[in-house]
């Protein structure tokens, strides 16, 4: 799911601060405090939690797993129902939608592919799909242009493609954003959101240059994983990223069962005050996101990647678009990193965050220099914009932390 729009504002709204109130904005985020113990930064992190659940009338529930090793802090800590059904609390082990996470996935995937020689980088969609599928996709310069939409360019979002979750259709019909609420019970195939961005939408500009961040890319990105295998793109993930790297508690909800019987459902998942958990309308969250997971999970993933494995994290830095929807925010491939010096000048000093975030407020990043992994969700879309917000918080926390 998309959610360049909330990191964009998140940026803006730190650096739209004035010089006058600055360092009141960086006190109340956690700053100037004293040094702390592990163990007071790990009661520190779960308050911050417990009072974003008790205090922010749209959240329902939320979850947070910070492990950092060589600062001594390790912990995990929920709060909020996670089921309104059956009043289930929230847990540090409930499943939950990762949502735009799910691109780290299918980019590991399609850059292991790459490694083994299946497929190239530099190979466009129309030497793996059909001309049914890609013929009249939305691009400046027409079909002729489609032999310049490359994986390299899906991965990093600068196909020129449109984004039919968020993006603005061209005859005033819904996005796919909108269609969640207003046809939740409507079922999507990848290739009717295709076929939706084909009819509704305009180009986002020439391949190559501009960047749009569009889960058309990695719905095209997920029909190519299956026209190279032969394979379901949802099995090639799990023999490619789930099945080596044991996350056992991971898996494609459109698609699959829980991996384990005693998971329990996800997390519910709200639009304002909507729950759309469980909603055949999900299923337009293909190679986009896609994933149920657990933050124990997408601790491993992002350690592993950090560890060379499936492929090294320094893959999805092949290169950059530096401040892609705002100031301090870069895109890689499916990678975002964060310069916190970048979105607020007091913040100059902190290291850069690199990972994933989800429009449902979901997050997953590593902090190298505190070899920090942070992850979490609070399954609420209005929620998204302060969830970068929390992560700083969080970041400032573990500055304070005496080793």
């Amino acid at each position: 799911m998309n959610r360049k729009r909330w990191l964009a504002a998140a940026a803006v709204a730190l650096l739209a601060i004035p010089i006058v109130g600055s360092a009141g904005i960086y006190a109340a985020l956690g700053g100037f405090g004293g040094p702390l113990k592990p163990a007071e930064a790990e009661a520190k992190l779960e308050a911050m939690l417990r009072d974003v659940v008790a205090n922010n009338k749209a959240v329902r529930n939320g979850v947070l797993r910070v492990e950092a090793p060589a600062l001594g802090v390790s912990g995990a800590w929920a709060a909020g129902v996670a089921d309104e059904r059956s009043g289930a609390a929230m847990t540090e082990s409930t499943p939950f939608l990762s949502a735009s996470i799910g691109k780290l996935f299918t980019a590991a995937t399609v850059l292991a592919l790459a490694e083994e020689g299946v497929l190239s980088l530099d190979d466009d969609v129309t030497m793996w799909l059909e001309p049914e599928v890609y013929a009249g996709l939305p691009v400046a310069g027409g079909d002729a242009a489609l032999t310049e939409v490359t994986i390299r360019r899906l991965l990093s979002q600068r196909s020129g493609l449109p984004d039919y979750f968020e993006g603005k259709t061209v005859d005033g019909s819904p996005n796919l954003q909108e269609s969640l609420t207003l046809e939740p019970d409507r079922v999507w195939t990848p290739l009717e959101l295709l076929d939706y961005t084909k009819e509704h939408f305009a180009p986002a500009g020439a391949p190559g240059e501009v960047f749009t961040y569009s889960d058309t890319n990695y719905d095209l990105l997920g029909l190519i994983v299956e026209a190279a295998t032969g394979q379901p793109f949802h099995a090639v993930v799990e023999a490619k990223v789930l099945q080596p790297l044991g996350l056992r508690d991971t898996w494609y909800y459109s698609h699959t069962d829980p991996p384990q019987s005693d998971l329990g459902p996800y997390a519910d998942i709200w639009f304002s005050d909507i729950n759309s958990a469980h909603t055949p309308v999900l299923s337009l969250d293909w190679a986009g996101g896609g994933l149920a997971t657990t933050t124990a999970d997408l601790q491993t993933l992002l350690r592993s990647l950090v560890a060379g494995k499936p492929v090294a994290l320094e893959a999805f830095q092949a290169e950059w678009t530096e401040n892609a929807v705002a100031p301090g925010l870069d895109y890689g491939y499916s990678l975002w990193r964060i310069r916190p010096d970048g979105l607020f000048f007091l913040l100059r000093g902190y290291p850069n965050l690199y990972g994933a975030s989800g429009s449902t407020g979901s997050f997953l990043y590593w902090a190298p220099e505190y070899d920090a992994v942070i992850s979490g969700t609070f399954n609420q879309m209005e929620y998204t914009q302060n969830s970068i917000m929390f992560l700083v918080r969080v970041l400032i926390v573990l500055g304070r932390v005496e080793t």
